[in-house]
């Protein structure tokens, strides 16, 4: 029996219901929530799974909080559809969800977090105050998601680094205090399970043998992925938060860790199904993998070859043909400035870059003026030396 369509997305992307089943009565679902677009991932997908226990993977984002942090760290005012947009309207997707799912927020047992970024985390402050759940989230994040002014945490150390790369200020200012204000807000969630190690999943008490939990580092130092094992033959479903995704490609914090946790993907066996938290499905796990290989190679090149004369970082990320979109120059985009940075960081690393001067606060870089497969061979030798310390980064 393949998947069932119980509900399709609303005008705003989300709101998408999908069964699939597992076999012995037990079933997974997707339920997707409300999340910002162009100047977010996305509306967020959740996964609810029948086991032992009534577990939910990742939580969605409260949309007041999209409407405040998105806008907010992008210093853009907020459309007015999505400022019409109701203050819980995330919250009433998935209490609707769950409605045709034959569950409620009450009876979720165990939250499984993917990843410590807001929109996988944050709605399940609502979650845990309606049901008690338990939450399991890997120990490298639990530094964003237990502190409450992680936020605030965030921006002062990264503010900084995009200056650095050359990066405009923002254009939309916000006062002093409305500043403060936005920061003071309690972003965190309290982590009742930390994740240290593979295995099966272990929430209390109770363990989930037929959910393992695997560590793939590299959107974040603790993204994790839910393996589930089916019992009608059709294999196992691989819920893997933001490592991997599909139209788009994540965003790696650590290029390093992320190709590595693409070398370690491609010797999981009998994944029928990738299950991503924003977008579509990916069905051909091997192919997906060497297309996101592909990709960070393109991009290293890119990097590499715009460096035949000093540039900056914010000079590479908008070059034409560096991104599918022409980032504006003149426009505060943090998230092309972290993509060109790691790419950069990388090549770096190897040798491939040398830093040439700073000039007013921003750093510039040059190549070695080698071939680029030269260094790309030693990026390789890089990535399979998993011993490696990295002790020189940065």
């Amino acid at each position: 029996m393949r998947e069932k369509v119980l509900r399709a997305d609303g005008p705003t992307g989300s709101g998408r219901v999908v069964s699939y089943p597992l076999g012995d009565g037990r079933r997974l679902f997707l339920i997707r929530t409300y999340c910002p677009d162009r100047i977010g991932p996305g509306p967020t997908n959740l996964y609810l799974i029948e086991d032992e226990a009534l577990v939910l993977v990742d939580t969605g984002l409260p949309t007041d909080m999209a409407k405040q942090f998105f806008y907010f760290w992008r210093r853009q005012p907020i459309p007015h559809g999505i400022e019409a947009l109701p203050d819980d309207f995330s919250e009433r997707e998935l209490t609707s969800a769950l409605a045709l799912t034959g569950h409620r927020i009450e009876e979720i047992d165990a939250i499984v977090l993917t990843h410590g970024h807001m929109d996988h985390y944050l709605l399940g402050r609502k979650i845990v105050a309606q049901s008690n759940a338990r939450v399991a989230a890997h120990v490298s994040d639990t530094v964003m998601i237990c502190n409450p002014w992680g936020m605030a945490r965030f921006m002062a150390e990264r503010w900084p680094v995009l200056m650095a790369m050359g990066m405009p200020p923002p254009a939309h200012r916000r006062t002093p205090e409305a500043q403060r204000q936005v920061l003071r807000i309690d972003l965190s969630l309290r982590v009742d399970e930390p994740i240290a190690a593979d295995g099966p999943l272990t929430v209390g008490d109770a363990v989930f043998p037929r959910l393992t939990v695997r560590h793939f580092a590299g959107h974040s130092p603790g993204g994790i992925c839910l393996l589930v094992d089916s019992e009608n033959g059709a294999g196992r479903r691989m819920l893997c938060g933001d490592t991997l995704l599909y139209p788009i490609t994540p965003h790696p914090d650590d290029l390093v860790a992320y190709l590595r946790t693409l070398k370690a993907m491609k010797a999981l066996k009998d994944i029928s199904l990738t299950l991503p938290a924003h977008g579509k499905a990916i069905r051909r796990l091997p192919e997906r993998l060497e297309a996101i290989e592909q990709h960070h190679e393109r991009r290293l090149r890119l990097t590499y070859e715009a460096c035949r004369r000093p540039r900056s970082i914010w000079q590479i990320a908008t070059m034409t043909g560096y991104f599918d979109v022409l980032v504006e120059p003149t426009q505060f985009n943090p998230l092309a400035g972290q993509e060109a940075w790691v790419h950069a960081e990388l090549l770096y690393l190897v040798g491939g870059l040398r830093r040439t001067h700073i000039r007013e606060g921003v750093h510039y870089f040059e190549n070695s003026g080698e071939t680029f497969a030269a260094v790309y061979e030693r990026v390789r030798e890089l990535i399979n030396d998993e011993q490696s310390t990295l002790l020189t980064r940065r």
